[in-house]
């Protein structure tokens, strides 16, 4: 028997719901949830009465029971072979009261008077792929997802020639190239097998595909190869881990660490902003989870940039940047805040080379025991254990689709449940702190064909896929390892550690089954025996390899799966020449200028989104990410104390640019790197005690992108060595080019950095804001005058041109003066985009104090000096300041609030109002 339950406010609506009837322009919008319930018999109106309750359990909420769908009302649910995520908590909530129920549905309804509300919803919230949308009360027979199991498809590879061996290899939505196909031909001539299935074929296309085997840049001369080689060089002894684990491990204090990771999901965001956006979080925080043998995340951090939001989506049918930025919103939100961790960083920009396929970034950092901070290593025997979220036909091929371009769709994007995560938050940490794994890894990319067939390279693996708890019936061998459904991981637990280790995972309420066992093999097995139940597995020897077990889909030896991929040579990457001129302005045109840049989505706030992420919880955060007693400012850094008891603070920065990598590639990411140390060192961060995670995003069909992409790298991994400060984690995706209905649109090739450091003490940091009227503010640091890649530059319509050159001796010579004098500054802000006068801006804004600036030209005010700060001391430590800081004064701080140059306040009333509301309404 099924049963509706309907639950609605009862009075306001929730500030989400305004929102979007507002963006909707539906006055009359209401949204409400629909929770349907199979019980295994037909309770009582009583017991129906408690489940109500229950459901509705919250203020201001009304609950109907069985009320079918209204005149106007539009939903939308999960398809019927789609089992919800939220389906085991609705049946142990009936369970604890009593009730037996099968199964459990969730459905969003929507409603209004308005005849564009189905488009709205169809357009903004409906996932095709795995949703349907009901104008009338859906009939359902059960919930419980229904199917039969479809065997592999054979395929005798043997005698076929390159046009028939090319077709088959990108059949099905694969995107297996002919050399690739003549490969998998030569493992199966060498296996001396009949045929070769498409379960193999499914997983060499995921294996081989640049997400997981980084094909562009071994193609390029082993360019990870480099900066893993650079940093090997440095040997700097905070390095733990780097680039052999989920994440880079960095030394912290008194036997702690701190796991670093950033992942992009750019792909899936372009197809589905609130899915993918949803998921890069929660990929990100998995990743630190996985890390080692077990790390727990203590903060997040996302940047995504998308195109002008007045323009439409070049790809007719994909959302538009609009969309795209309030479903990111939306998204972040609701992983980080429902996952528990502060948010340490969040930024949204628009770039129109962002319009076909958004950066869509996420980060995370994470504690563990030194101790653990080490990969583990499953041992022969070992049990493969899957724990967390069911499987599902969801996110098919997105690691070889993201691959590719502009090949993916909707069935490609993975759909997130960050409570499922929660759970096993806790218990990865006990089964860590009992000694109960050997080795963990998350299941992300390509699903678990990635996740066992890497973590088994060190003895063999078999699993059994007939094992794998589902969510929709009856899935084929290929899309059971294939399958990139969220919230998963995978751990090796020795057998004598199995029953210790499943009571865990059962008291956080963890689902978790033994799906296969590591064998000394050499050899990665799999297949689909349902006849093999989980109970005899565990039973069985150590050492025993299924033969001839149901289905196979294929059994491998390693050494077969690993395929040469063809170098390609490249010369020097082209440099762009010549610097336009600032133009003179008088103060009234350097006053619209201002007004200008600060409403610019680079320095404006952005508080309708940070206001709705949560950078508080943990308790942990001890600066950042924003300051101000007036106004709310993004600080430059964050910093948080994550050890209990001590003063000790992890410090994180980023950099990024993506009008300076427009520009210049190589020339951007000098500048980038060392304005991210010249940061940290400005907050506190000695230089040997700070490392870098990169994430590069480049295009794969501009002109010369192979040259900037290997310039780019080559310029790290000699900036690594130089400074000293190492690169530990990083991710490169390599198919930003999308051909669009206007043509070929490309991504700038582009390296984003985040920089993290380490202080035994917090109160060696030093803050953003102003202190007291009086003191004088100092501009230093190198001076990087060129307009081009500016805001300021954007607005003027100033020409094309080249970025400054950095010479790193004046670096060091000013990083050198920047730490020994520290002791000076009251306060100090690094300078970004905006330029000086973008600091001045936000200071003012944060501190209700002013500035009468001594003088002032539109290249003083506007230029961004990216290794610099504005600093503020006392008119009496002006004079003692080193020539190493290239010191130049700017003013005095003064009672107001403006920023005052002969006479004229340039922080007009329109300025700060364009500072405070110009991204809102933007994207609203």
């Amino acid at each position: 028997m099924i049963h509706k339950f309907s639950v609605r406010s009862a009075g306001v609506a929730e500030p989400d719901i305004r929102e979007l009837g507002r963006s909707w322009e539906l006055d009359d919008l209401e949204v409400w949830r629909d929770y349907y319930v199979e019980f295994e018999t037909d309770p009582a109106p009583a017991a129906l009465a408690d489940v109500a309750a229950v459901l509705g359990d919250q203020l201001d909420v009304e609950v109907t029971v069985d009320q079918p769908l209204e005149q106007g009302a539009v939903q939308v649910a999960y398809k019927r072979g789609v089992v919800d995520n939220e389906s085991d908590s609705i049946i142990t909530v009936c369970g604890l009261l009593g009730v037996k129920a099968r199964a459990g549905k969730v459905a969003t309804t929507y409603r209004s008077e308005s005849p564009k509300l189905r488009d709205l919803v169809v357009s903004t919230r409906f996932n095709a792929t795995i949703e349907e949308v009901h104008d009338e009360e859906p009939q359902y027979d059960t919930l419980v997802p229904q199917g039969h199991y479809e065997p592999a498809a054979q395929h005798d590879l043997r005698g076929l020639d390159d046009a028939a061996l090319a077709e088959l290899g990108l059949a099905g939505g694969r995107n297996l190239s002919l050399a690739q196909m003549k490969h998998v031909q030569h493992v199966q001539v060498t296996l001396g097998d009949e045929f070769v299935t498409d379960v193999l074929l499914e997983a060499l296309d995921a294996r081989w595909s640049d997400h997981c085997a980084h094909t562009t840049w071994k193609s390029l001369g082993s360019l990870l190869g480099r900066l893993v080689q650079a940093a090997k060089d440095v040997d700097n002894p905070n390095v733990l881990s780097m680039f052999h684990d989920n994440a880079g491990v960095w030394d912290f204090y008194d036997g702690h660490a701190i796991a670093i990771k950033a992942e992009t999901h750019n792909g899936p965001s372009a197809i589905s902003g609130y899915f993918g956006q949803l998921t890069k979080l929660g990929g990100v925080l998995r990743d630190i989870l996985g890390t080692g043998l077990s790390a727990d995340p203590i903060g997040s951090f996302e940047y995504t940039a998308v195109g002008e939001p007045e323009a439409p989506a070049p790809i007719a049918g994909r959302p538009d940047a609009r969309r795209l930025a309030g479903e990111t919103i939306r998204a972040i939100k609701e992983y980080g805040n429902t996952f528990g961790v502060p948010m340490m960083s969040s930024r949204m920009t628009f770039h129109p080379a962002y319009r076909a396929k958004p950066f869509a970034l996420g980060g995370s950092i994470g504690l563990l025991p030194v101790s653990a901070a080490q990969r583990g290593t499953p041992r022969p025997g070992d049990f493969v254990v899957l724990i967390g979220g069911l499987t599902g036909n969801e996110g098919i091929h997105g690691a070889s689709a993201s691959s590719a371009g502009a090949t993916m769709d909707t069935a490609a994007v993975q759909i997130g449940a960050p409570l499922e995560q929660v759970k096993f938050r806790k218990a990865l940490i006990e089964l860590r702190e009992e000694g109960c794994m050997s080795a963990l890894t998350d299941v992300g990319g390509a699903g678990l064909n990635s996740a066992v067939g890497e973590i088994g390279e060190a003895c063999g693996v078999w699993i059994n896929t007939a094992l794998v708890p589902l969510k929709t019936a009856a899935l084929p061998m290929w899309r059971i390892l294939l399958s990139e459904s969220q919230e998963r991981m995978l751990l090796a637990v020795p057998p004598e550690h199995q029953e210790r280790a499943r009571k865990i995972l059962d008291k956080h309420m963890v689902r978790s089954t033994v799906i296969g066992r590591f064998a000394d093999t050499g050899r990665y097995h799999v297949f689909h025996a349902p006849d093999l139940t989980e109970e005899a597995l565990i039973a069985s020897a150590p050492d025993a390899v299924p033969a001839h077990q149901g289905e196979t889909g294929f059994d491998v030896a390693y050494d077969l799966l690993d395929i040469e991929v063809e170098r390609v040579e490249v010369g020097p990457p082209p440099r762009p020449s010549g610097v336009p001129s600032w133009p003179s302005l008088a103060p009234a045109e350097l006053a619209g200028l201002l007004e200008q840049v600060v409403s610019d989505a680079e320095i404006a706030s952005q508080h309708h989104a940070d206001s709705q992420y949560d950078s508080t919880v943990q308790g942990n955060t001890f600066y950042g990410p924003h300051y101000g007693t007036v106004q709310q400012v993004r600080t430059a850094y964050w910093a948080g104390t994550p050890v209990a008891g001590s003063p000790a603070a992890a410090v994180l920065n980023t950099a990024f640019n993506p009008w300076m990598f427009d520009a210049d590639p190589v020339a951007a990411t000098r500048q980038m790197f060392c304005s991210a140390i010249a940061g940290q060192v400005l907050a506190g961060v000695a230089v040997h005690d700070i490392c870098m995670c990169d994430n590069f995003y480049t295009p794969h069909l501009s002109e010369n992108w192979r040259e900037w992409l290997v310039g780019m790298v080559d310029e790290l991994a000699v900036l690594v060595r130089h400074f000293g400060v190492p690169l530990i984690s990083g991710k490169d995706s390599s198919a930003g080019s999308v051909h669009t209905d206007e043509g070929l649109v490309s991504v700038p090739p582009a390296v984003f950095l985040t920089a993290l450091g380490k202080v035994p003490h917090h109160d060696h940091l030093l803050r953003e804001q102003w202190t007291a009227s009086d003191n004088v503010l100092v501009r230093i640091g190198l001076s990087t005058s060129s307009p081009v890649g500016t805001v300021a530059a954007r607005k003027l319509g100033l020409g094309t041109g080249a970025l400054d050159d950095l010479a790193l001796s004046d670096v060091d010579s000013y990083l050198t003066a920047l730490a020994a004098s520290r002791n000076l500054f009251r306060s100090g802000a690094r300078i970004g985009s905006g330029g000086v006068a973008g600091v001045l801006a936000q200071g003012v804004l944060a501190s209700g104090t002013g500035v009468r600036l001594e003088t002032a030209t539109t290249e003083s005010l506007f230029a961004e000096h990216r290794v610099g700060a504005v600093v503020e001391v006392a008119q009496s430590d002006v004079a003692v300041l080193p020539a190493e800081l290239n010191p130049v004064v700017l003013g005095t701080l003064v009672p107001g609030a403006g920023i005052q140059l002969d006479g004229t306040d340039l922080f007009t009333p329109a300025a700060r109002d364009g500072w405070l509301n110009s991204f809102t309404a933007r994207i609203a």
